[in-house]
Parts: structure tokens; sequence; C-alpha cells
């Protein structure tokens, strides 16, 4: 997968772990997806994920729709990030 470095200016190949190692190096990783995507019970709805680490083992996506960051973030383990991390999915990856 291709990743834009928004701090080095330049293109990077990653892979999930890379991603991951990269969040746990202090730095955000940000999924812009093909399209708007809703919870399952219709609460919220974004197009851009902003990814975290808050310590070792915890881990925090927070959401933007149409350029404004909305409020509502969760927070996920490592076991959780096998699930929900998703990469694959974006568009376009930065990382921050």
């Amino acid at each position: 997968m291709k990743a834009y470095d928004t701090v080095h200016k330049k293109e990077l190949e990653v892979t999930y772990e890379s991603l991951v190692q990269l969040m746990r190096d202090n730095r955000q990783v940000d999924f812009v997806l093909h399209d708007k995507k809703t919870d399952a019970d219709g609460y919220l709805t974004w197009d851009v994920e902003h990814w975290t680490m808050v310590n070792d083992k915890r881990f925090m996506r927070c959401y933007s729709l149409e350029g404004r960051q909305l409020r509502d973030f969760t927070s996920h383990n490592t076991d959780d990030l096998k699930n929900d991390f998703k990469p694959e999915e974006a568009k376009e990856i930065l990382i921050g």
C-alpha cells in the first residue's frame, strides 16, 4: 500500500504492521475513505479516520466528516485493531 508522509513530504510503501509501528512511534495515521461510513446505530457518519496511540496497548480513532473534526472517538486495544484498523479500505493514507 502507498501512504503519504506529510511531515517528511514523501510517499512510503506501508503494510498493516508498519502503520501500527508508526503509531507506536508517536505518528498519526489518517485514512481518507472512498465513501462515508455510518455506525450500526446510525448515530455517527464519517469520511476520514484519524488513528493514534494512547499507550502501549491502547489506540484511539477520531473521526472527520467533510473536513470537520467530530467530537466522537473510539478506544481500541491491540486485539480490537485487527477488527477495526483497515488500511486496505482507505482511498488515501496520510501519516502525520
